[in-house]
């Protein structure tokens, strides 16, 4: 079976919308990004975007699928899985899913996670990808209903907002306590593996997916992390440092994942610009992605970064500057 590769957006200012550029918004929730096919004829499929097959992980989204469409053809849903905590999407909680194999039973009833599916790629066989935005929307509405009807399933159709203020909806994201908002080109096609301007995502508390280049610690601990990631010409640069957010649990486990990817210089791609002022710093390969939340971005690094925790569904070569 093919896999299709997301589409993605670019960050940036939340653009107003014209009778001449319409633009729909959508909340941006605190997940993992998840595609997921469902067939009458065969098991269904979850996947990340970094193209890895999740299924085992997270068997009660399969299942679900499979009792609301699996008397049907193809359908292929992207979307976002989340975790709530008291309501809200926990990133936090998430982590202790998305690092397991095959998820338990007992697990799933401790950690339950919900599937938010955005947009719909195929219906019944048939390729949505060349329609627009909205009429994508449209038959997501129409399996929204079938949802509804079934009832009890972890799967929730998201909200969007045609034709509405930038300002207003960031206020909106900003009293509901999302993360953000995405602004998508109301008449844009999807594009797969593309990153587009139609699609325009704004983080209310700026956070990002960046590689951990090395670390200051000990041979059982780690007590900070040196950050990296690739620009424009895909060369790998520094972007800072992080100490906070580091549980006692979190350094241990993160030293034990670096031992493998040691290695005895700097993997910058120009290892002069590595920084001075962290002493004893042992590199390490660019392969172990990570999430910080911090206030901006300039030249100097990350202003007051925190670190939120590993990523699992992130390709180290996709870890851009542009999307700091």
């Amino acid at each position: 079976m093919r896999l299709i590769a997301p589409m993605l957006a670019m960050a940036g200012t939340l653009p107003d919308t014209t009778a001449e550029r319409p633009w729909s918004f959508e909340m941006k929730y605190d997940g993992c990004r998840i595609l997921a096919s469902v067939d009458g004829g065969h098991e269904p499929v979850l996947w990340t975007r970094n193209m890895n097959v999740v299924t085992p992980s997270y068997p009660e989204i399969g299942e679900a699928l499979t009792t609301a469409f699996g008397g049907r053809g193809r359908i292929v849903l992207d979307g976002e899985l989340v975790a709530l905590d008291q309501g809200k999407p926990s990133f936090g909680l998430l982590q202790r899913r998305m690092g397991v194999a095959r998820a338990t039973k007992p697990l799933q009833k401790r950690i339950p996670v919900t599937f938010l599916p955005f947009d719909v790629l195929a219906l019944e066989g048939e390729d949505l990808t060349k329609a627009s935005y909205l009429d994508r929307r449209a038959q997501l509405a129409e399996l929204d209903l079938i949802i509804q009807d079934v009832g009890g399933l972890p799967i929730t159709v998201t909200p969007f907002w045609e034709n509405q203020s930038s300002k207003i909806m960031l206020n909106a994201a900003k009293s509901a306590g999302m993360e953000g908002i995405l602004a998508k080109r109301s008449t844009s096609i999807y594009l797969p593996g593309q990153r587009s301007r139609a699609w325009i995502k704004h983080a209310i508390r700026t956070r990002s997916s960046v590689l951990v280049i090395g670390f200051v610690g000990s041979s059982r601990s780690v007590a900070a992390l040196i950050l990296g990631a690739y620009d424009t010409e895909g060369r790998l640069v520094q972007i800072g440092s992080v100490s906070s957010g580091l549980t006692t649990s979190m350094r241990r486990q993160l030293r034990d994942e670096f031992r493998p990817l040691e290695r005895p210089s700097s993997p910058l791609t120009d290892p002069s610009a590595a920084a001075e002022t962290l002493p004893g710093v042992q590199w390490l390969d660019a392969r172990l992605v990570v999430d910080v939340a911090y206030r901006a971005y300039s030249a100097g690094g990350l202003r007051h970064p925190s670190l939120q925790g590993r990523r699992y569904d992130v390709d180290d070569r996709s870890v851009r500057v542009e999307d700091l």
